[in-house]
Formats: structure tokens, sequence, C-alpha cells
């Protein structure tokens, strides 16, 4: 008689609806290294989430000071998924917590978008009649992949995969005007980076 043996996998599908899954990359700008961030971006391309699909380029001039003004625009084809990334995702991200100009920020729809990329630098490109963002990332490092647990993540809510690449340095554009500042090397996941990077495919799924 022949034995046969039970193999017991492992569970490969996660619980918990996914918030959205697309591509988020991120630029943090300081005019002083040791200062407080002079400004805030970042580029959402989805491709699922209960809005639908759409993209959002996001610019927080000055997050911590709202006398000061600045550039506090969000260009988009879809400003409720645009919203709904900023108010239940950007805003609760530890960098954008303490700003209080979240709620401040210039919706723009309509966007056009276009990529371009030339090596191992990556351009996006929003606009909006005679509004534009553009953001650049210079040098992207090597591509290293990433599960972060709910209590963890952004928003302490949803456990994040994604896939990273660091940039050796970035720039942001706003209506022809290019942000002060430059990246700066910082404490980032298990290692050290720049301030400023590409999250590819990642997806946001409500912890259970």
């Amino acid at each position: 008689m022949t034995q046969t043996s039970t193999v017991t996998l492992p569970p490969v599908v996660r619980p918990g609806a996914v918030a959205w899954t697309g591509d988020n990359p991120f630029i943090y700008l300081k005019t002083d290294p040791d200062g407080q961030w002079s400004s805030l971006s970042v580029y959402f391309r989805i491709a699922a989430s209960k809005y639908g699909p759409g993209r959002a380029a996001v610019v927080v001039e000055n997050p911590y000071d709202a006398a000061a003004g600045g550039a506090r625009v969000v260009l988009t084809d879809n400003e409720e998924l645009a919203r709904f990334l900023v108010r239940d995702f950007v805003a609760k991200f530890v960098l954008f917590r303490p700003s209080p100009v979240m709620e401040e920020l210039e919706y723009v729809g309509g966007a056009g978008f276009e990529t371009v990329l030339e090596g191992d630098d990556w351009t996006e490109l929003a606009t909006a009649g005679a509004r534009s963002v553009t953001m650049t990332w210079r040098g992207l490092g090597t591509p290293f992949a990433v599960d972060v647990p709910g209590p963890d993540s952004g928003t302490g809510l949803h456990e994040m995969f994604a896939v990273f690449r660091i940039a050796d340095g970035a720039e942001v554009t706003v209506d022809g005007r290019r942000l002060p500042g430059a990246t700066i090397e910082r404490d980032f996941l298990n290692g050290r980076g720049q301030s400023a990077g590409m999250a590819i495919s990642e997806t946001w799924v409500e912890d259970q």
C-alpha cells in the first residue's frame, strides 16, 4: 500500500481590500540640510482603486509654514481619486502629518501626463492649461522589494508592498519655476539613501 503525504501550503491570497495599486515616486527637498523640508512632492500613477485609475502630481512647498506660501498644487486627471489619495494617504505619511496646509491644496483637473525615460533618469510631466509640474529622478539605483506591515506603514492601517529604486538626486519644477533645495541622505527602511526615489508596483492593502 502506497502512503501519500499531505503538504499544507501557506496562504497566498492576502485578506483585506486593496485600497490602491500603482506607482508612487517621491521627491523631498531641503534648502538647508539641517533645516526643515522646503518641499514635499509625490506622484501617483494608479492602476486600480475604488475611484478607478488615474494620475496625480502633488507638490507642497513650505509644508510646515502656512504663511510662507509657495506651490501647493495637485494636477490630476481624476480629481476624486486625487482627493482620496491626499486625504487618506499623503496627509498621513510621516513627513506630511505636521503640515498645516494639506486641506488647502489647489486641485487642477483635466491634466495630461507624459513619462520620459533616459537611462537611469526618469521624468514625469503633468500639464493642465497654463499649469505644469515636472518631476525628475536622476541616477536611479538597483530595485529592491519591501513588505511593510500595517503598524509600520505610512497610514498605520494598511500593509504596503512595493519595489523601490532610490535616486542619486532629483528636482521639481512648477509652472516653469524650479523649486529650491536638494535631496539629502537619510535613513530609509533598512538602510540609507537620498530623499527621492521611485516606488513601483506599490500596493496598499487594508490591514487585518
